[in-house]
């Protein structure tokens, strides 16, 4: 009977020690992520079609998964506005197609591509109003057409018309933000616009029978990436790899469970299901860094140089210098294809 206490007390210890190990012994960094392991990242967002990884990454809790405390700064209407804010200070990475990095890369080399997510032909619509009598590109000449500066939107409508060999003295361009343009559409201040989903669904919804959409051929491949801040990357390249590994998991869900996949895409942005089908074929969700990113942006810069004014570098950058390679090679080395002098 004496023995008993000295018993419990025993299996206290047992007990008490059990717990120690469990709670601040060394774990296994893939099943769990401590507080210490959780890294605060500011993304400056644009929200659309073309940057449905993103939005779905996140809205899976597939960057938290990865220890990532993804914070949106600010949920802006172009890539350009998303980058600026990053380019100001206020975000540590931010969406953007190539054109913005491109425009921006004239006067400052402080940011870098990290990963490009969407491709697309489509991404980007022309959409008119046919009492204008316009059906086609060709129609385009000697018409308002409304595009949002700095952005694929302006570059967009340049390569049509160039395509079109329609010079661009022959047009009268007008330079409007994205919620701009649907109502300069509707009052007659404009006769046409180029401008991203679901922008370009809402034009033609309200313009009815008046609204058509433009083809736009292969024109012109849009890239949809996410960008750093260098001094972030160099600071914090393992968040970097956690981000793309996030977006990894998103496409792959995407691309395999196309039903689910659209129906969340469409409830994030409140567009209705049959546009977001629509599109769905227009796109390709994938993580990449290829060569003609590289090719693009240099064809960007030389659009740039023929055409904006304000720039004062009349050379073309290398452009190898404004892409990160690290994280998505750690992710995914087959996915970064862009050919690099050996070093």
């Amino acid at each position: 009977m004496k023995k008993r206490p000295t018993l419990i007390i025993i299996l206290l210890i047992v007990t008490i020690s059990v717990l120690f190990s469990l709670f601040l012994g060394p774990k296994d960094k893939d099943t769990l992520i401590t507080v210490d392991e959780i890294q605060t990242v500011r993304i400056a967002l644009s929200s659309a079609f073309i940057t449905a990884p993103v939005l779905v990454a996140r809205q899976l809790n597939y960057f938290a998964e990865e220890g990532i405390d993804l914070v949106v700064i600010g949920d802006y209407g172009s890539g350009r506005d998303a980058l600026n804010k990053m380019l100001d200070g206020g975000a540590d990475i931010s969406t953007v197609a190539t054109t913005p990095v491109v425009l921006n890369s004239f006067s400052r080399d402080d940011n870098s591509i990290f990963v490009t997510y969407t491709t697309t032909y489509e991404g980007i619509k022309v959409i008119a109003r046919t009492d204008k009598g316009i059906s086609s590109p060709l129609d385009l000449r000697d018409k308002r057409i409304a595009v949002v500066e700095g952005t694929i939107s302006e570059l967009l409508m340049d390569s049509l018309l160039a395509y079109s060999k329609i010079p661009l003295s022959d047009v009268s361009l007008v330079y409007l933000t994205s919620e701009e343009m649907i109502d300069a559409l509707i009052n007659d201040e404009i006769d046409a616009i180029s401008i991203w989903e679901p922008y370009a669904n809402n034009a033609l919804t309200v313009l009815k029978d008046k609204g058509v959409k433009i083809p736009t051929s292969k024109v012109y491949r849009i890239a949809v990436n996410l960008a750093v801040m260098n001094d972030f990357a160099r600071d914090y390249p393992d968040s970097l790899v956690k981000i793309v590994r996030a977006l990894s998991k998103a496409v792959a869900y995407m691309n395999g469970n196309k039903e689910e996949a659209m129906l969340l895409i469409s409830e994030i942005l409140d567009l209705d299901i049959r546009l977001v089908e629509k599109n769905w074929d227009e796109a390709s969700f994938n993580l990449s860094l290829d060569q003609l990113l590289l090719i693009t942006m240099e064809n960007e810069a030389s659009w740039a140089i023929d055409n904006v004014d304000i720039l004062e570098k009349k050379s073309i950058p290398d452009y190898l210098n404004y892409i990160y390679f690290s994280a998505l090679s750690e992710v995914d080395p087959d996915a970064v294809s862009i050919i690099r002098e050996k070093q």
